[in-house]
Protein backbone atom coordinates (compact mmCIF):
# COMPACT_ATOMS: atom_id res chain seq x y z
CA UNK A 1 0.00 0.00 0.00
CA UNK A 2 2.91 2.60 -0.38
CA UNK A 3 1.09 4.09 -3.13
CA UNK A 4 -1.25 5.52 -0.48
CA UNK A 5 -0.96 8.47 1.44
CA UNK A 6 -1.59 8.28 5.23
CA UNK A 7 -4.90 9.01 4.90
CA UNK A 8 -6.04 7.24 2.30
CA UNK A 9 -4.95 3.99 3.87
CA UNK A 10 -6.54 4.88 6.85
CA UNK A 11 -9.80 5.15 4.83
CA UNK A 12 -9.01 2.19 3.57
CA UNK A 13 -8.14 0.04 6.73
CA UNK A 14 -11.31 1.70 8.38
CA UNK A 15 -13.36 0.23 5.07
CA UNK A 16 -11.20 -3.34 4.51
CA UNK A 17 -12.23 -3.66 9.09
CA UNK A 18 -16.03 -2.47 8.65
CA UNK A 19 -16.99 -4.75 5.60
CA UNK A 20 -14.52 -7.80 6.95
CA UNK A 21 -16.32 -8.10 9.81
CA UNK A 22 -20.09 -7.75 7.79
CA UNK A 23 -18.39 -10.17 5.46
CA UNK A 24 -18.93 -8.51 2.55
CA UNK A 25 -17.37 -10.29 -0.73
CA UNK A 26 -13.67 -9.08 -1.57
CA UNK A 27 -14.57 -7.90 -4.80
CA UNK A 28 -17.43 -5.57 -2.79
CA UNK A 29 -14.42 -4.73 -0.79
CA UNK A 30 -12.84 -3.87 -3.71
CA UNK A 31 -15.54 -1.94 -5.34
CA UNK A 32 -16.13 -0.03 -2.10
CA UNK A 33 -12.20 1.68 -1.81
CA UNK A 34 -12.71 2.06 -5.45
CA UNK A 35 -15.65 4.43 -4.86
CA UNK A 36 -14.11 5.91 -1.98
CA UNK A 37 -10.46 6.59 -3.07
CA UNK A 38 -10.73 6.17 -6.90
CA UNK A 39 -7.45 3.77 -6.80
CA UNK A 40 -7.96 0.07 -6.86
CA UNK A 41 -6.37 -2.64 -4.28
CA UNK A 42 -5.87 -5.87 -4.77
CA UNK A 43 -6.64 -9.51 -3.39
CA UNK A 44 -3.33 -9.42 -1.75
CA UNK A 45 -3.45 -6.13 -0.76
CA UNK A 46 -7.11 -7.43 1.41
CA UNK A 47 -5.29 -10.12 2.80
CA UNK A 48 -2.55 -8.45 3.84
CA UNK A 49 -4.58 -5.52 5.40
CA UNK A 50 -6.87 -8.21 7.15
CA UNK A 51 -3.67 -9.75 8.96
CA UNK A 52 -2.22 -6.34 9.81
CA UNK A 53 -5.59 -5.88 11.31
CA UNK A 54 -5.54 -8.99 13.33
CA UNK A 55 -1.87 -8.97 14.73
CA UNK A 56 -2.76 -5.08 15.44
CA UNK A 57 -6.02 -6.21 17.70
CA UNK A 58 -3.71 -8.80 19.31
CA UNK A 59 -1.85 -6.63 20.48
CA UNK A 60 -3.76 -4.56 21.44
CA UNK A 61 -5.71 -7.39 23.84
CA UNK A 62 -2.35 -8.07 25.07
CA UNK A 63 -1.84 -4.60 26.50
CA UNK A 64 -5.37 -4.48 27.66
CA UNK A 65 -5.21 -7.76 30.24
CA UNK A 66 -1.34 -6.87 31.20
CA UNK A 67 -3.35 -3.31 32.16
CA UNK A 68 -5.96 -5.34 34.03
CA UNK A 69 -3.80 -7.02 35.66
CA UNK A 70 -1.58 -3.47 36.83
CA UNK A 71 -4.66 -2.14 37.20
CA UNK A 72 -6.47 -5.46 39.51
CA UNK A 73 -2.70 -5.21 41.34
CA UNK A 74 -2.74 -1.31 42.30
CA UNK A 75 -6.71 -1.70 43.38
CA UNK A 76 -5.01 -4.49 46.04
CA UNK A 77 -2.82 -2.06 47.07
CA UNK A 78 -4.80 0.79 47.88
CA UNK A 79 -7.52 -1.60 49.63
CA UNK A 80 -4.52 -2.99 51.49
CA UNK A 81 -3.07 0.55 52.42
CA UNK A 82 -6.56 1.62 53.55
CA UNK A 83 -7.00 -1.49 55.82
CA UNK A 84 -3.40 -0.72 57.47
CA UNK A 85 -4.91 2.70 58.20
CA UNK A 86 -7.81 1.55 59.58
CA UNK A 87 -6.32 -0.49 62.05
CA UNK A 88 -3.94 2.00 62.76
CA UNK A 89 -7.09 4.50 64.00
CA UNK A 90 -8.49 2.08 65.44
CA UNK A 91 -5.72 1.80 67.49
CA UNK A 92 -5.50 5.34 68.30
CA UNK A 93 -8.80 5.39 69.46
CA UNK A 94 -8.34 2.24 71.65
CA UNK A 95 -5.34 3.42 73.09
CA UNK A 96 -6.46 6.92 73.98
CA UNK A 97 -9.73 5.83 76.48
CA UNK A 98 -8.75 8.32 78.84
CA UNK A 99 -8.25 11.25 76.11
CA UNK A 100 -11.66 11.88 74.48
CA UNK A 101 -10.41 14.78 72.62
CA UNK A 102 -7.90 12.24 70.44
CA UNK A 103 -10.70 9.85 70.43
CA UNK A 104 -13.29 12.63 69.14
CA UNK A 105 -10.92 13.83 66.34
CA UNK A 106 -9.82 10.16 64.91
CA UNK A 107 -13.54 8.48 64.57
CA UNK A 108 -14.23 10.97 61.59
CA UNK A 109 -11.17 9.99 59.77
CA UNK A 110 -12.10 6.27 60.71
CA UNK A 111 -15.24 6.97 58.87
CA UNK A 112 -13.75 8.66 55.73
CA UNK A 113 -11.61 5.46 55.82
CA UNK A 114 -14.47 3.22 55.97
CA UNK A 115 -15.99 5.27 53.05
CA UNK A 116 -12.81 5.41 50.25
CA UNK A 117 -13.03 1.38 49.70
CA UNK A 118 -17.35 1.85 49.45
CA UNK A 119 -16.87 4.56 46.43
CA UNK A 120 -14.46 1.78 44.73
CA UNK A 121 -16.77 -0.51 44.78
CA UNK A 122 -19.92 1.91 43.34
Amino acid sequence: MSKFTIAERRLIQDIVSTLTIKRIPDAEIIKQVYNQTNKTVTRQTLSNLRQSLKKESARWYQELKQGEYQYLHEFKERINEIMDLQKKTHEIIDNNENNPAIQLNAIPELHKLNITPSNYLV
